[in-house]
């Protein structure tokens, strides 16, 4: 296996050795690897296309994840279906149309290795733009890709479906869905007066996710990098709940009256998140839990509220704690906010 390994890291200097001196010499202008594989890459021209207009109410991208395609995505409420692309001839998507649905198949992508010493790697903005028309319900939306950015705009979905390994941001305003199942590794997430119902939002390495008004029902939210999590501006939280580290934090194998427990809890804090929540509004039980990160919560709609701190602060209007322990107000009523904590900070103004 070693000698398998050694060889091709050979085969691939040996690649760029002659990408060097064939560019010098004005041979070969760029090649990338396809893993062992040496392949041109070939200079792209700018295009604009507009597809057959079909009536569709599935919309799926059917090649993976794959490697990384330089490409804007935006599926939004227009006046007729249309599909459009424009930019790089390199990433044309192929489109078809089966029996009610819009296969997307990527373009050609982007592979690990490259030795482009002519600059032909594309400069040009590439984006595929989807419409629908305003009264159209769409049974079933699935994207599966890692794109530049993605953007679904005024529409209503039985079921979403998006993953991703990497994008820079995602961003739904005004989307209605029935069945929601988002797992993203991106840097950003804004969702705006969209109403989101039974799944799971999971992101990773996400730097800021912003929800701002509409309402979340029965969506578990996990959010596993130290970024920022913001809930604002009349946002309705409605069953699920909100997770601020990895899983495995230790709520499950919690013993109070276990001192070496405790130490552990303490020295192995994982980083999380922060969340800061302003003008909310809490139906039935909801729980937010953190690890070490700072919970904020202001001018909630809530009947009461139970802050839990293994050995962090604790804030409840006028209650406060500052080495662990728990506080309540009003904890049997019907709607309670709980703030779950390791070592971080809940606080309540």
């Amino acid at each position: 296996m070693k000698k398998i390994f050694k060889a091709g890291w050979v085969i691939l200097a040996l690649g760029a050795l002659l990408a060097i001196v064939g560019a010098a010499f004005n041979g070969v202008k760029a090649v990338e690897f396809n893993g062992f594989k040496v392949q041109t890459v070939k200079k792209d021209t700018a295009i604009t296309k507009t597809y057959a207009k079909k009536e569709f109410e599935r919309i799926e991208f059917v090649n993976g994840s794959g490697y990384f395609v330089p490409m804007e995505l935006e599926i939004k409420q227009g006046q007729d279906y249309s599909v459009s692309y424009s930019g790089s001839s390199r990433f044309e998507p192929k489109i078809d149309y089966q029996n009610g649905t819009l296969k997307v198949a990527r373009g050609q992508e982007m592979h690990g290795f490259s030795f482009d010493l002519n600059n032909y790697r594309s400069k040009i903005d590439s984006k595929l733009i989807i419409t629908v028309p305003e009264n159209v319900k769409l049974s079933f939306v699935k994207v599966n890709g890692n794109y530049d950015n993605i953007k679904l705009e005024k529409l209503n979905i039985a079921t979403l479906e998006l993953e991703a390994d990497s994008s820079e941001k995602l961003s739904l305003n005004e989307v209605t869905t029935e069945r929601t199942d988002i797992d993203m590794n991106t840097d950003e997430v804004t969702i705006t007066n969209s109403k989101l119902n039974n799944g799971e939002l999971s992101l990773d390495r996400v730097a800021d996710l912003v929800v701002s008004g509409g309402e979340l029902t029965n969506i578990n939210v996990k959010v596993d990098s130290e970024g920022r999590v913001y809930y604002k501006d009349g946002l309705v939280l409605n069953g699920g709940g909100t997770q601020l580290a990895d899983e495995v934090y230790g709520y499950a194998s919690d013993d109070d009256n276990d001192a070496d427990n405790d130490s552990d809890y303490a020295d192995n804090s994982e980083p999380s998140a922060d969340l800061d929540a302003d003008t909310i509004t809490i139906k039935g039980k909801y729980e937010i839990k953190n690890n070490s990160g700072a919970t904020r919560i202001m001018n909630a709609t809530v009947q009461g509220y139970r802050l839990t701190n293994k050995h962090g602060e604790n804030n409840l209007h006028d209650q406060q704690q500052t080495n662990g322990g728990t506080l309540e107000e009003n904890a049997d009523q019907a709607d309670v906010l709980t703030l779950s904590s390791q070592t971080g900070e809940n606080t309540v103004k």
